[in-house]
């Protein structure tokens, strides 16, 4: 499918392609301290030959660290769960991340802005060629690459978009939406994945199904899901605030009035605030500069990634009163001297 820039811009906020790998002839959970370590180590001189990765012993990291990057998808609770002797590594623009001993052996992840699953396969593949040399993965010759979890035996892999449908969200149809996806092999879910909410009208539209199909095929399958989703959103929005267009212009614009101006914001609130917003940047009732920092506000102002800002275990009167401060700085950052406001 032939995509329109405009939908992309719009309504994908990121890529992210997650592979997981095992180590031949060892348990997906090792429990040996020792072995542990040289898998960390095999690892590292792997990544030597690739991007400037950094590497973090979870044991060595503060509460607010772990959760900060958790808030960040850099890392899982999963990991968290076995600090002790889990490690990830990670690049200075936080692109890429191979978190180690997870629930597998490793999960490789790489993330962009806007629909480039392609592009981050073919980045992540080449990082995981590296690994393979310095590691005999857990392979079968019938079944493809050996995971804990056995839906994600094959391939392995995972490909996620992240996407903003407010108005299939706020018309109803994003439920049959669902469960069409659903018979095609695929999950919509929020924010956190399996379980999560869809805060803010995010969702994370992802493969289900990894086994009897290739890594280029499951990418594609997802990218295809995607377009076809925004397409849908796009003809929505039309339908449905075209009906109401006063009303939602005013919500927007009120919206980011008390973004602008606030000066006690809790997190829930802000995050309900920011949709409309991004939904008015959708409907062209604004003309920001720069829009796309209206997503990544949306990460930086996350309770832990807040005190891991300010260098202090806030409490939760302050992470209001500082997201508040945080977000009337960015908001004239936002909009810039194109704002249309």
């Amino acid at each position: 499918m032939l995509y329109n820039p405009t939908l992309l811009d719009n309504n994908i906020i990121t890529s992210r392609i997650r592979l997981a790998r095992n180590v031949a002839d060892m348990p997906f959970r090792i429990t040996d301290n020792q072995k542990c370590r040289e898998i960390i180590k095999a690892v590292s001189l792997a990544l030597s030959k690739s991007d400037n990765f950094s590497l973090y012993y979870l044991s060595n990291m503060t509460y607010m660290q772990l959760e900060a990057f958790k808030e960040r998808h850099l890392i899982s609770q999963s990991l968290i769960d076995n600090k002790d002797r889990a490690a990830v590594f990670i690049t200075s623009d936080e692109k890429f991340s191979i978190m180690v001993h997870e629930e597998d052996v490793l999960r490789e992840q790489g993330v962009a802005r806007g629909l480039r699953l392609h592009e981050i396969y073919k980045k992540l593949n080449s990082i995981d060629d590296l690994i393979a040399k310095k590691l005999n993965f857990a392979f079968d010759k019938r079944l493809g690459y050996l995971t804990a979890c056995p839906t994600n035996v094959g391939t392995g892999l995972r490909a996620s978009v992240m996407l903003f449908l407010p108005a299939l969200t706020e018309s109803g149809k994003i439920k049959s939406i669902v469960k069409k996806a659903e018979r095609l092999g695929l999950a919509v879910r929020g924010v956190y994945g399996e379980g999560s909410k869809a805060d803010g009208f995010m969702y994370q539209v992802s493969n289900e199904v990894t086994l009897g199909v290739s890594e280029s095929e499951l990418v594609g399958g997802v990218e295809n899901a995607v377009l076809s989703l925004c397409e849908a959103e796009c003809n929505e929005e039309v339908e449905f605030y075209g009906k109401i267009k006063n009303k939602t212009e005013d919500e927007c614009f009120r919206a980011l009035g008390i973004l602008s101006t606030a000066r006690i914001l809790d997190y829930k609130e802000f995050l309900s605030l920011a949709a409309k917003v991004k939904l008015g940047i959708s409907l062209k009732f604004f003309d920001f500069e720069n829009p796309e920092a209206i997503d990544d506000l949306m990460v930086a102002v996350r309770p832990m990634n807040l005190c891991y800002r300010y260098g202090m275990d806030l409490t939760q009167a302050e992470r209001d009163r500082l997201r508040a401060e945080f977000t009337r700085e960015s908001i004239i950052k936002i909009v810039g001297k194109k704002g249309n406001v």
